[in-house]
């Protein structure tokens, strides 16, 4: 009995200590599963930066980071964010776990930034034990007339935690407290307690009570292991909760854990297909640029064995697949009595990212490069001393500044001061009025003391809550324009002067509207008062002659019709019976199916020019009688000096001008002809009439001295100012096509037309006509003599012609 009952004592002792610390190792091994995981959320939220969220009554903008730049943002759509750092999100976590699971979860510091931070009685116990320097602290504590199983470890200040604690005095290696797990175990202690009864009663009892015993001790091991079991599923809850992927890998490398983010972006099915697999051989084996990437440099590897925490941020990883991907990632080693059994490494595909920051660069690029090239000056000022924080190149060009003198200046630094007064004000109206301000016209001093002109638009840049942060200008430089503009008004003041002393008007007539607008000049030339004027079309021709009114609106009618413009003159009938008379020009413009729009036009009077015109027509034609007259004189005195060619000289005129009629020659050349042909012989006065007369051949000298008629009557003719070549016909009459001719031997074009024309109807008078020294050979004698040297001696097209005419039945009268 006494071994049995040493025996069933002993086993009572085993039972009793076996069941506490398989208690303890239970709520010891949750508690740290907790803590470890909760620590691997801070550190990804540590080096990430912080997490924004929507600002809310839950998550207000925290004010312990107002020194934060970016603490508030505001997104493309209008959201407003905050920026929350790991204490506020991992409380934030911790009131939410205490509301769900009765879990508590507390960062606690004996200096704490934040007094909801504050360590309680049992957190300072353990905080001061980490000062002597314990890795964790965990024992049972009594909270709020609960029983909880509490577990501490100290939290170590790191680089990325500097960012808000440097601030306050923190230093790189401080302890500057710990995250506290408290796990709720009343419930687990009434059931502890209970297995305590069962034990000891089983143990008194004999054989069966015993085995009934074994049998609770059992249930009690399920138990353990359940929420053993339990605790891993919060843990692996919690990790497939973040949206990084995560995996841990042992000192080994192989792979211990995976949530469910990193087994899809890595393109697998399930984890077990990583779990146990190394995993720096299986995703992160090669380098960008495609060479192998050893293990020993790999960061994981490197946490792992030098206990320290790496980020990354140009590296890629593999999928299943064999693509790869750009990531950003940290790997963080995990401690246990500091010695580091492993890693934790969390990582995000940055392929949308990288795209999004080169379309953000291209973006600023092209913003910069239109900001820079647009034909406008572009300047940004500051709202609240208006200096100049931005200027482009055109700006630069068009005040005559370098961007090094304009940036930080404000307008009294560059303008005279009553011109930087009347800027700095519009400024401020405008900052002030929320409106967009257009300066059409402003003058501005330029670096080199020239003035420039400006059309200029401003408006006010305002943050979130409505302060003006900047001013934004544009100006166009019109300085060119308002040159042209004014240059503009004078040429028109010209015009319009110009049209008075020309009596040149101007009208439009909007055919769609049928309105019709005259110049101050048409007025006058029509002696209209513009006040009473209809202003129309039917006006319009009410104010011309009557006789002359349909031929000017056939003449507008048909260029509507035919789509081209006009030229007319007629008539004007003033009031008191006197006539005027103008000269008006018009185009129309068409709309593209034909439909007329408007007519432009000019009227002139030139009644002056009319009267001048007709007198000088009477005065002509008595000059050109009295010529006429004359030059029949001076033939007439030719011909009394050599009666055997009397009529010579008209009936060769007579031949040449039908020649010249043949050719088609304008009436105003043919008279010229006629002029030129009835005095061709007049060197004939300076011959000897015995030579002239002489009935017999003549000799070489008395020849000669005939032929010298042709530069007598050159001389004599060249000084008068004939309007036709009436001395060239004289002296080239007995030139010759091939430069056989005389007195200068001229070949072809050289001689002029009228001059080859008189020089084959001579020659046919001659040869047709009786000579003191020879009968007349005949008209068939003369065709024949200019047909055989057609286009030798004499020109072609006028032998032609002269055939033509002898053909068609001329005779000399």
């Amino acid at each position: 009995m006494a071994v049995w009952t040493l025996v069933i004592g002993g086993s009572l002792v085993w039972s009793l200590y076996y069941q506490q610390h398989g208690f303890e190792s239970a709520l010891h091994a949750e508690a740290t599963s907790i803590h470890d995981m909760d620590m691997a959320y801070r550190y990804w939220i540590v080096h990430s930066g912080g997490i924004y969220v929507p600002v809310s009554d839950k998550t207000p903008p925290n004010p312990l980071l107002s020194h934060v730049p970016e603490r508030d943002i505001t997104t493309p759509s209008g959201k407003q964010l905050t920026l929350l750092n790991s204490a506020y999100l991992l409380r934030l976590v911790h009131e939410d776990m205490a509301h769900g699971s009765g879990l508590r979860a507390h960062i606690a510091s004996l200096k704490p930034i934040n007094p909801v931070n504050m360590a309680d009685n049992w957190e300072r116990q353990a905080l001061e034990a980490f000062k002597r320097g314990s890795k964790e602290w965990a024992s049972v504590d009594a909270m709020d007339g609960k029983t909880y199983y509490r577990y501490m470890k100290p939290m170590v200040t790191e680089q990325d935690c500097l960012k808000c604690h440097a601030k306050y005095g923190d230093k790189l290696g401080d302890i500057r407290g710990g995250v506290s797990v408290s796990i709720p175990i009343d419930a687990l202690l009434r059931d502890d307690r209970n297995e305590r009864i069962v034990l000891i009663g089983g143990h008194g009892v004999i054989w069966g009570l015993g085995l009934l015993g074994l049998f609770l001790g059992g249930k009690r091991q399920r138990r353990v292991i359940l929420d053993a079991e339990q605790s891993e599923a919060e843990a692996t809850l919690l990790a497939n909760s973040i949206a990084h992927a995560i995996y841990g890998q042992d000192v080994e490398g192989n792979c211990t854990f995976v949530n469910e983010a990193c087994v899809k972006v890595l393109g697998y099915n399930d984890a077990s297909e990583l779990l146990g697999r190394k995993m720096h051989a299986l995703i992160h084996h090669t380098r960008p640029d495609g060479s192998p990437y050893p293990y020993e440099a790999c960061p994981t590897y490197r946490s792992i064995h030098e206990g320290r925490s790496f980020y990354v941020d140009d590296e890629v990883l593999w999928r299943k697949d064999g693509s790869s991907f750009p990531v950003e990632y940290w790997s963080y080693p995990v401690m246990q009595d500091g010695q580091a059994r492993g890693a934790v490494v969390t990582f995000l595909d940055i392929t949308e990212q990288l795209r999004v920051k080169d379309e953000l660069k291209h973006s600023q690029v092209l913003f910069e490069a239109v900001i820079e090239n647009i034909p406008a000056m572009v300047f940004l000022k500051r709202a609240d001393d208006l200096r100049f924080e931005l200027f482009n190149r055109t700006g630069e060009k068009l005040l005559g500044y370098s961007r090094v003198d304009l940036l930080g200046k404000n307008d009294h630094d560059l303008f005279p001061k009553e011109q930087a007064d009347f800027f700095i004000q519009k400024d401020r109206e405008v900052l002030a009025s929320h409106r967009l301000l257009e300066v059409p016209e402003e003058p501005i001093k330029a670096a080199d003391g020239s003035e420039k002109w400006l059309h200029t638009f401003k408006i006010g840049l305002y943050d979130e809550k409505g302060q003006p942060s900047h001013l934004l200008g544009i100006s166009v430089d019109i300085t060119a324009r308002k040159k042209v503009e004014d240059e503009l008004r004078e040429s028109e003041a010209k015009l319009a002067e110009a049209q008075r002393m020309a009596h040149l008007g101007h009208w439009h007539l909007d055919l769609a509207k049928n309105e019709l607008k005259w110049s101050d000049e048409i007025y006058r030339i029509f002696e209209i008062d513009p006040q009473r004027f209809g202003a129309t079309y039917e006006a319009f021709l009410d104010s011309i002659h009557p006789d002359d009114r349909e031929a000017v609106n056939q003449a507008y009618t048909n260029s509507l019709k035919n789509r081209s413009s006009y030229r007319i003159e007629h008539r004007l009938l003033m009031k008191d019976g006197r006539v005027k008379y103008v000269e008006e020009k018009c185009e129309t413009t068409f709309a593209e199916d034909g439909t007329p729009l408007r007519s432009l036009g000019t009227v002139q009077d030139v009644t002056a020019i009319r009267f001048s015109e007709r007198a000088l027509r009477e005065h002509q034609e008595v000059l050109e009688q009295a010529l006429e007259g004359t030059i029949h004189t001076v033939s007439m005195a030719v011909e009394l000096r050599d009666p055997y060619t009397s009529g010579h000289q008209r009936r060769v005129a007579e031949l040449a001008c039908a020649i010249g009629r043949a050719m088609g020659l304008d009436d105003e050349r043919i008279k010229g002809i006629r002029l030129g042909a009835t005095i061709h012989d007049i060197g004939k006065i300076a011959v000897p009439a015995e030579v002239l007369s002489k009935p017999s051949r003549l000799t070489t000298i008395e020849y000669q001295i005939v032929r010298e008629h042709a530069v007598m009557g050159y001389n004599i003719l060249k000084d008068v100012k004939f309007p036709w070549p009436v001395a060239e016909i004289a002296h080239q009459h007995h030139e010759r096509m091939d430069g056989s001719g005389y007195p200068q031997g001229l070949k072809g074009e050289a001689i002029c037309l009228e001059a080859r024309i008189v020089a084959v109807a001579d020659v046919v008078e001659s040869m047709a006509s009786h000579r003191p020294y020879r009968p007349g050979l005949g008209m068939p004698a003369a065709l024949d003599e200019i047909a055989t040297h057609r286009g030798v001696l004499y020109d072609a097209q006028v032998v032609d012609a002269c055939r033509q005419v002898l053909d068609a039945g001329f005779e000399f009268t």
